[in-house]
């Protein structure tokens, strides 16, 4: 394991552990209480996250698709760094496998899922990661953005032409108590988490390429992200902001 990848690890711990605190010491505020050492625990805590990040933002500058990632908007180094820190490009012999690896695969037509008693096919710290990173290039509004946007309109296009309602989630009608999708309905949430997933899909592909380029490992043929159902092909280059 090299140093960004333990970094990764102890930050992705640290943090962990920060958050139970917080929620601890908002639940003693709650009740009027105080504890100095919950308090004293939180700071040291949020002290070794920050060293953490500082560390990791410094390694990640001279990370092999640094001259890639660092041009796209909404690409900050703390969400990158555990990305890339949960990665074995090596590994990782196609997109495909990167896909699968990230939890972003698609097994008997859908998304893969935790099932009780099964071990996960997919490394489930780095899909969260990746959705973490996926708030923030929408929020950018860059490059991923436009392709995210695009990517919706196809989907209300298709559920349109298809005859279905596209409704929010309080909508949706109830069977047992829970809300649910008929054949005639789907939820706005799902369409948004259908054209966010294909964005994710495309970073990782670029992302893919770019550090296979620059380390000399083999890349898949032709030189080009996978089309993604696209009539063209996207490179890397076309979705850098600066």
């Amino acid at each position: 394991m090299d140093i960004l990848s333990t970094l990764v690890d102890a930050t992705l711990a640290v943090e962990k552990i920060r958050v139970r605190t917080q929620v601890r010491q908002s639940h003693l505020r709650l009740q009027d209480k105080d504890d100095p050492e919950t308090d004293a625990l939180l700071e040291k805590l949020k002290d070794t996250e920050e060293y953490i990040d500082d560390r990791v933002a410094n390694i990640l500058k001279g990370h092999p698709a640094y001259p890639w990632f660092s041009r796209v908007k909404g690409v900050g180094k703390e969400n990158i760094g555990k990305v890339v820190g949960l990665v074995d490009i090596e590994r990782a012999s196609t997109i495909s496998a990167l896909w699968k690896f990230a939890g972003f695969s698609v097994e008997n037509g859908k998304s893969p899922k935790r099932q009780k008693g099964e071990k996960l096919t997919y490394n489930s710290q780095l899909r969260s990661m990746c959705w973490r990173l996926a708030t923030s290039l929408l929020k950018a509004k860059g490059k991923f953005y436009d392709y995210y946007c695009t990517q919706k309109d196809n989907y209300y296009e298709k559920y349109t032409q298809r005859g279905m309602s596209i409704v929010p989630a309080t909508s949706l009608p109830k069977k047992n108590g829970n809300k649910v999708e008929t054949e005639e309905i789907i939820s706005e949430g799902h369409v948004h988490n259908q054209a966010l997933r294909k964005m994710i899909k495309l970073f990782l592909a670029c992302l893919w390429l770019e550090w296979r380029e620059a380390e000399g490992l083999p890349v898949t043929a032709p030189y080009a992200i996978d089309k993604l159902g696209h009539d063209s092909l996207i490179q890397p280059e076309e979705m850098v902001d600066r």
